[in-house]
């Protein structure tokens, strides 16, 4: 009798550890697109400028600056979960800070903590992953991130929500960074997560061997370019619907959402389409859809116009990120682990910089104008990806 083995789909178990990393995951993504339409409130309560209220948003990102650039001797010497729970931690004081403070020096603070200590957050998930899940640790990362993105589309509509009612926007702040304050006090006082650092091999003495290539920053560069057109949208859509189409505050906050909605259909798709074509035909697409998106939101007359341009610039930007992180990885080579510290940098410095800039230009020319910066972006970043394309075919040949 011959023996037939039946290999059926392979099944993931996910304890209560992974489902933990995807939570405080999903907390950190809540509150990069929550902090748009913060701003947007403490703008009108503290008598605020584009430029004032755009400083609030490079607090938090400043704050994952510092961490990226000086947190690595605190990832060497705590345990990976214990930082995981900092992180959690992070979030609830710096949100408290935030939704407390009625001066603009505390609400800044509030961020940059959230900013800094939060984003130990995303830079622990991945190790944990592996950790936790071993060879499926892909599909963790990938689950992780399609969470992340579908709790991300919360943040705009509870700050309309609450925003609209006269219990006022605080709650959409202070639930999330409670959620993610509990979770990290438990962790840390836990018996179940030890206090002991594995002692791994890592790859430090071999990546100060190499050097990043010319390729590697040129797809670093896009990176950044993506991620800023992604949040100057997320932060600054809002005022558009608002100075553009005469639309209530609240009602503009919440269709903001309209966005992330697109991004997650994007990366569903995209996730799909990665398996069967190359990254770069899918990044040209996306730029192209992205653009249309944003051209059509721009100059839409009417909301529905605009919001369906918002969400097909959605569409557009979802499966940037994901393509550039790969690509810029490929041509690290061996400097993988070299690459890795400084991808980091990239949302902290894109969300520092260009939405920053977009509000203070708003102040000078308006907000209308201000808003074709990210028609600016789109065209650096087809260079950009084209750039980069034609060196890797040069040092491949």
């Amino acid at each position: 009798m011959n023996s037939i083995t039946n290999q059926g789909p392979i099944k993931i178990k996910r304890g209560y550890r992974v489902w933990l990393v995807y939570i405080m995951l999903s907390c950190f993504g809540y509150t990069l697109n929550v902090a748009g339409p913060a701003a947007a409130y403490l703008r009108d309560e503290l008598n605020l400028s584009f430029t004032e209220s755009g400083f609030h948003t490079s607090a938090l990102a400043l704050g994952m600056v510092m961490m990226g650039l000086f947190g690595h001797s605190m990832l060497r010497k705590l345990p990976q979960w214990k930082a995981l729970a900092l992180g959690g931690v992070g979030l609830g004081v710096g949100g408290s800070i935030l939704v407390l403070g009625h001066q603009p020096v505390l609400t800044l603070t509030g961020l940059f903590i959230m900013g800094a200590i939060g984003s130990l957050i995303i830079s622990t998930n991945p190790t944990i992953l592996v950790d936790e899940m071993g060879q499926h640790s892909k599909v963790g990362v990938s689950e992780a991130n399609t969470l992340t993105s579908i709790f991300s589309t919360l943040a705009p509509i509870a700050a309309g929500y609450f925003g609209a009612m006269a219990i006022t926007w605080r709650p959409a702040v202070t639930i999330v960074s409670m959620l993610a304050f509990i979770l990290g006090i438990w962790i840390l006082i836990s018996p179940k997560f030890s206090w002991e650092s594995k002692q791994t091999t890592t790859t430090n003495q071999i990546v100060e061997n190499h050097k990043l290539t010319g390729a590697y920053w040129l797809f670093w560069a896009a990176l950044v370019v993506s991620i800023s057109i992604e949040f100057c949208i997320i932060y600054w859509a809002s005022d558009y619907l608002q100075a553009h189409l005469a639309m209530p505050k609240g009602s503009a906050t919440r269709w903001v959402s309209l966005f992330l909605v697109g991004m997650v259909v994007g990366r569903y798709i995209g996730s799909l389409l990665l398996q069967k074509y190359d990254r770069f035909k899918i990044l040209i697409i996306s730029v192209f859809v992205g653009a249309l998106g944003f051209g059509i939101f721009w100059e839409g007359g009417s909301q529905i116009v605009s919001l369906t341009g918002l969400f097909l610039a959605g569409l557009g930007v979802a499966n940037l990120y994901a393509s550039l992180v790969t690509l810029s990885f490929d041509a690290a080579g061996p400097a993988r682990a070299a690459a890795g510290s400084a991808t980091t940098l990239a949302s902290g410095v894109a969300i520092l910089l260009l939405p920053f800039a977009l509000g203070y230009l708003a102040d000078l020319a308006g907000i209308r104008l201000a808003m074709l910066i990210v028609a600016g972006l789109y065209i650096i970043l087809a260079y950009l990806i084209l750039a980069g394309r034609k060196l890797v075919k040069i040092q491949t040949t």
